[in-house]
Order: C-alpha cells, then sequence, then structure tokens
C-alpha cells in the first residue's frame, strides 16, 4: 500500500500497467472510492469527481478521463470507473517517465474547486501480465495549493 503526502484524505484505486516485452504499453486502472475529503460547499456536503490524467515528464498532459460526480458525499465510492491510457508514438518508449495525476474535485455552482490531488510516477506502478492479478494502491490526497 503505497501512501504520498500527509493529509487523511485517501484515493482507492485497482491500477495496473499492461506488460508487453518487459515494455509498458498502456496503463489502465480503476477509480474505486476516496475517504475523508473536505466540504467547500456552503449547502450541502462536496460534490466530488475524480480527473485522472496521464502526463509527460514536463507535465504535459497526453490523455484524461473524469468520473461521475456523486452529489453530497465525502466519502465517495465509484463503481471501479475504468481508465485506459495508450500513449501516441512520440511518447510509448517513454511510458515510465509518465505520471498519472488523480485530482479530486467539487462540482458546484461556480468553477470547481480542488480537493486534492496527488500525482503517481508509473515507474512506482508493478507491470502486469495480461490476464494477471489486478493490484490496490491506496495514497494520501496532497492539500490544494491555494486558500484553505
Amino acid at each position: 500500500s503505497s501512501h504520498f503526502g500527509s493529509s487523511q484524505k485517501r484515493v482507492k484505486l485497482g491500477q495496473f500497467g499492461d506488460c508487453c516485452n518487459s515494455t509498458m504499453a498502456g496503463v489502465r486502472g480503476k477509480v474505486l472510492k476516496a475517504a475523508g475529503l473536505k466540504n467547500v460547499d456552503l449547502f450541502g456536503k462536496s460534490d466530488p469527481f475524480v480527473r485522472v490524467t496521464l502526463e509527460d515528464a514536463k507535465g504535459e498532459v497526453l490523455a484524461e478521463m473524469k468520473t461521475a460526480t456523486k452529489t453530497d458525499d465525502l466519502d465517495p465510492v465509484w463503481d471501479s470507473e475504468s481508465f485506459s491510457f495508450s500513449p501516441d508514438d512520440k511518447h510509448s518508449g517513454h511510458l515510465l517517465d509518465c505520471s498519472l495525476r488523480f485530482k479530486v474535485m467539487d462540482t458546484g455552482l461556480g468553477p470547481d474547486v480542488e480537493l486534492g490531488q496527488s500525482l503517481v510516477p508509473l515507474k512506482l506502478v508493478p507491470l502486469m501480465e495480461e490476464g494477471g492479478e489486478e493490484k490496490l494502491f491506496e495514497f494520501s490526497l496532497g492539500i490544494a495549493h491555494g486558500k484553505s
């Protein structure tokens, strides 16, 4: 179980890479749940969703997905929302230099508000043979920058 950051907020993922001749052909995973999210809404509770991005070493977004929004929920559980990223030819040989960013956002009447995020280097994600056992990752979200 890997932990990043110091916050008590947790995001659980089923996450694994596709192994192909000892190089990573892509990365697949599932967003499962988060716990202990901050309430930033004046009425009710936060309405969180997770934005997952595949980023290269410079922070350029190569692929992204977004989960469904959970209404009034500080401990949201998603129904194994899957992502599958395969980089273009330019980045295919450098996938292990890329990272996955998990940004938990609150949606509301105004602009979306960040509740926390975590950056996971793909080199920390074990390669998995096709049909192999999925691994569960749990890590802390960093505190959002700016005013609290």
